[in-house]
């Protein structure tokens, strides 16, 4: 039997808690495809205010069996954390009954698309551009180091958060996210997987490791200032913090630009590989 010829239901809370719940089971089975709305989904239970205005949405068939999960956390995009192209469409039906006002969406290709193009039928006109793409990537073993590369990696501390913060603005702006609020990287230091590559007595990169989910830790913040760009930095702080989540028994997942070629190379070869890809794509009245 399809997933298209079942009688399938879209409903949404604005209660991360009692999403959680609901959601668990689902993360868990398929951790990797979920690791983003998972993530998000703890920061913001630990910080509500920061994401004023939430709201979890699901696909169901009955009350019970849980069939896929979005979420929309303003200013950021619809998120679809499901590829299949029926259930995306069930998602945009939903949204569309409510009223929402959507300018983008984000999430596998191939549910982003489907998405996407539904929305824009629903509303009568419009068109999809492609804001950014992205490469999903694991790591299936342990991580190579690079060779020669001066310094050594050390969790960050709070006298690093002030050159932190300046660089969360910097990782933000090449991101294409929204700039970060005040004291942005406080709180991904107090979680503990915020770490330094630390070179010439200075931190020269930034990376931070998301707490599990299903296993996955997703490496994210990973950043360098310009001037200390080419020697390697990036790579050893990557492989090192990968090399600390691989001995704790867990999966590394990472997203890459895919308009950046060097980053892209650089993962790869550290060991990580290319699972599928992704995108944010912006539906234009």
């Amino acid at each position: 039997m399809r997933v298209s010829d079942l009688s399938i239901g879209v409903r949404s809370t604005v209660s991360a808690e009692s999403f959680r719940d609901g959601a668990a089971r689902l993360v868990m089975r398929q951790p990797i495809p979920h690791s983003v709305l998972a993530t998000t989904l703890d920061h913001a239970i630990e910080t509500p205010r920061a994401y004023a205005g939430a709201r979890w949405y699901w696909a169901t068939r009955g009350d019970r069996n849980w069939l896929a999960l979005a979420m929309h956390t303003p200013p950021r995009p619809f998120h679809l954390a499901t590829a299949d192209p029926f259930l995306a469409r069930q998602f945009a039906f939903r949204l569309h009954r409510q009223d929402v006002e959507l300018d983008a969406v984000s999430g596998v290709v191939k549910g982003a698309l489907a998405f996407a193009e539904t929305w824009t039928d629903l509303r009568g006109h419009g068109s999809i551009t492609v804001d950014k793409r992205e490469g999903m990537h694991d790591l299936p073993g342990m991580p190579e180091k690079p060779k020669g590369v001066r310094g050594h990696l050390r969790p960050a501390h709070d006298d690093d958060l002030e050159l932190l913060n300046h660089w969360a603005v910097g990782y933000a702006r090449e991101q294409r996210e929204p700039t970060p609020g005040p004291d942005p990287m406080r709180r991904w230091l107090a979680k503990g997987g915020l770490y330094v590559w630390e070179a010439d007595g200075e931190p020269a990169t930034m990376t931070y490791a998301s707490r599990p989910h299903g296993g996955v830790s997703r490496l994210s913040w990973v950043y360098t200032p310009d001037s200390l760009r080419g020697n390697g930095f990036a790579s050893a702080c990557v492989a090192g913090v990968s090399a600390i989540q691989r001995h704790a028994g867990r999966r590394c997942l990472l997203y890459t630009d895919l308009d950046n070629t060097p980053s892209t190379k650089l993962y790869q070869r550290i060991g990580y590989r290319r699972l599928a890809d992704s995108a944010v794509l912006r539906m234009v009245p």
